[in-house]
């Protein structure tokens, strides 16, 4: 969590001048980046999304870590430099006792760790595509729904025809 800090203190558009000892920031890198390489696990989720860009003869590669090696995006797409995330109940905070449901998605609201996620990836790639496990579990039945979905999603989230 320190190194955390850390990048967004180097990433404010203002400049930050937080003192912290040198070797404490190379501990709190080697255990992020420790982190970074044990933290790789592929939700079924996932798999289901990697399998609409197979299906779709889209180029993609999957848990790519980004250039500086301190975050794992779920698909990296390469021909167009876009990180896609598949974002599961864990990545929203639940607003009500029953919003983990389908039926009550709408009532959930994106973690803090996820949106700075995303503000990391878009400064390593040209954009940041992500897909909300709700939206994608009401078209996951069907293959064609689910192409269309993900094709809309990069043409309205990346620009990607």
């Amino acid at each position: 969590m320190l190194f955390h800090v850390h990048l967004m203190h180097h990433s404010a558009s203002r400049s930050v001048t937080v003192a912290h000892p040198a070797w404490l920031v190379v501990e709190a890198r080697d255990a992020w980046m420790r982190s970074v390489e044990d933290d790789v696990t592929v939700s079924r989720g996932q798999r289901s999304l990697a399998r609409v860009f197979d299906e779709l003869g889209v180029r993609h590669e999957v848990e790519r870590r980004t250039d500086d090696g301190y975050f794992s995006m779920d698909i990296y797409l390469p021909e167009y430099d876009v990180a896609v995330e598949f974002d599961g109940p864990t990545h929203y905070y639940h607003t009500s006792e029953s919003s983990s449901t389908l039926r009550d998605a709408s009532t959930t609201t994106r973690t803090a760790k996820t949106e700075l996620r995303d503000f990391f990836l878009a400064r390593q790639c040209a954009k940041v595509v992500t897909v909300p496990w709700f939206e994608f579990a009401v078209v996951e039945n069907s293959p064609e729904k689910r192409r269309l979905y993900v094709k809309a999603k990069l043409a309205e989230e990346a620009g990607v025809e």
